[in-house]
């Protein structure tokens, strides 16, 4: 996998496209490190697209403002990034009449970032989704989104990757792009010569090759969409813990540890961790280290998030313990964050 140097969430002022850092986490503005590109003279084919798509994508507000960016397929559905309303709630809805309307969460797919809303609104227009093409490398795109604070703005770019894993808190196999792409995008359309949609905008990032935008492929996600729309909720496993880190051996002095393995943090109450019985930093004492995942070695955050979410919802794994100068193992049930 070739090295992201950062990675964000495409949100704006109260909103994300995931952005690869050293982790992504959501964005609450524009950093200023970030190398921007400026938007590619557009294809003549794709700014026809353009004209007779971008009356489909609307902005997603939430209390504190604008979050995202949404986009009609059926009448009455809306598909976006889960990230942009994974709060829940009621949101509205900027039409690209400037009207505005209500919509709920109806569904949604944490693992691929996903999401669809319902709302009563009039659709101006409606998009068709490409499911069942592959992509190829160097073809042309075109991006219907809200960042920069411009309203239903086009982003011109190609394919520069499939299958791109970047970073283990984002979904994986995801498509790669040089859409020069900025926070307020996130959940917008990604289309094709033809103005079908083939795929959801979710992270931008600074990597080896220069800034890059990541989107959710549709390619064989018709089950997903259905499942989405009928109401299933999809969350990513979580053992339930707050500021796991890596027992580096500095840290390890500090607490009087030997080094290695995952520091356990804070212990949600409720999650799979506190069910386990693991203990963190705030029960006083000493805290528990995180060896092993079912017998795979972890020594990082990364680590033991890309190998808890191998798994699923429901999925019992066993971790490998330290707990002072005692090596034990557990069982953890996996579930959905506490509170989710």
């Amino acid at each position: 996998m070739r090295k992201a140097w950062g990675i964000l969430l495409l949100l704006p002022l109260a909103g994300a496209l995931y952005a690869l850092w050293t982790q992504p986490i959501p964005l609450w503005g524009r950093p200023g490190n970030v190398s921007w590109e400026l938007a590619q003279a557009p294809p003549e084919r794709l700014q026809e697209v353009y004209t007779q798509a971008h009356p489909a994508v609307l902005r997603i507000d939430g209390p504190e403002g604008g979050r995202g960016t949404g986009f009609f397929y059926r009448e009455g559905l809306v598909l976006t990034a889960y990230h942009v309303v994974a709060e829940g709630g009621a949101y509205t809805l900027l039409l690209a009449n400037r009207t505005r309307a209500q919509a709920q969460v109806v569904g949604f797919h944490e693992p691929l970032d996903l999401a669809v809303l319902r709302t009563e609104a009039q659709a101006p227009a409606l998009l068709s989704l490409e499911t069942g093409r592959r992509l190829q490398v160097g073809e042309p795109l075109l991006h219907i989104g809200n960042g920069r604070g411009q309203f239903i703005a086009p982003r011109f770019g190609r394919v520069t990757r499939l299958e791109a894993s970047p970073s283990p808190f984002l979904p994986q196999g995801l498509v790669e792009a040089s859409l020069p792409l900025a926070p307020g995008d996130s959940g917008g359309p990604v289309l094709d010569r033809e103005g079908r949609v083939v795929g959801v905008a979710v992270a931008i990032g600074q990597t080896e090759e220069g800034f890059r935008s990541f989107f959710t492929p549709l390619l064989g996600r018709d089950q997903v969409l259905a499942e989405m729309e009928g109401g299933k909720r999809s969350y990513w496993p979580y053992l339930g813990l707050r500021g796991p880190r890596a027992l580096t051996p500095e840290l390890a002095r500090e607490l009087g540890l030997p080094p290695g393995g995952v520091l356990v943090g804070e212990v949600v109450p409720g999650g799979a961790a506190h069910r386990a019985g693991l203990r963190g930093l705030e029960a006083g004492g000493v805290p528990d280290v995180i060896l092993e995942v079912n017998g795979v070695k972890v020594n990082s955050f990364e680590d033991l998030l890309r190998e808890v979410r191998r798994y699923q919802v429901g999925d019992r794994v066993r971790l490998t313990v330290r707990r002072g100068g005692e090596v034990f193992q557990v069982e953890a049930d996996l579930a959905p964050f506490p509170g989710r």
